[in-house]
């Protein structure tokens, strides 16, 4: 089933085009990965889907859907723990979680949630945003960087987590420099680059979709 249609979406910011003509489709119960260089517009596509920016074009969605975003960076207020932003998180989506669901979640992410926010390090705010997703149970997941800044213990609890989602016929979205890691988590890897989607891989091996990604950055430079 089709979670979200994207047809023929413009983006600008003043004089700069940061997405084109750029159309694609996420399907319920996939892993989606995006991969583009820095300022290719990874963020803008997710922000648009969040409806956070005006655009031009169609985004269709699912009627039903609900969706959680992890932003490449999180921002908490000084004075609030991580316990206040879980509930103040769950409150937002009117889920009535109780303390002993988040205290089995946390056996994995090993948070001190007495502690203010604000002094954690940048992966454990990951995990704390992450947590929050989790526990409000959303339809679709989007994932800007999230392996960046998490320890290797965290990656790895990642990776379980996601595919973890899938298992529960939850979608998906998630961005990243590391192909291999898209490779090994997601069903389809899309390139965004000259600000639409250049290409979807399927069934590639990360050696292919590198020398790929090359050969179209390459022809992108002649013709610049």
């Amino acid at each position: 089933m089709e979670l979200i249609q994207i047809n023929h979406l413009f983006k600008r910011y003043a004089e700069t085009t940061v997405l084109e003509d750029l159309s694609v489709t996420y399907s319920t119960g996939m892993i989606y990965g995006l991969v583009g260089e820095n300022g290719a517009g990874k963020t803008t596509l997710f922000n648009c889907i969040m409806g956070m920016t005006t655009y031009k074009g169609e985004i269709r969605k699912a009627d039903d859907i609900s969706i959680g975003y992890l932003p490449a960076e999180n921002h908490f207020y000084t004075l609030i723990t991580g316990q206040e932003y879980l509930d103040f998180c769950l409150k937002a989506k009117n889920k009535n979680i109780k303390q002993e669901q988040i205290d089995e979640l946390n056996e994995v992410f090993q948070l001190p949630l007495k502690r203010y926010a604000s002094d954690y390090s940048t992966g454990m705010k990951k995990k704390l945003a992450l947590m929050a997703l989790l526990l409000q149970d959303n339809t679709l997941y989007i994932l800007d960087e999230p392996f960046n800044g998490v320890d290797l213990y965290g990656c790895i609890q990642l990776k379980k987590i996601i595919h973890s989602l899938k298992a529960k016929g939850k979608t998906i979205l998630l961005s990243s420099h590391q192909i291999t890691i898209l490779h090994e988590l997601c069903d389809s890897i899309d390139y965004l680059n000259q600000h639409t989607i250049a290409q979807r891989y399927t069934s590639e091996s990360v050696k292919e979709i590198e020398e790929s990604i090359l050969g179209k950055m390459v022809v992108a430079e002649l013709v610049c």
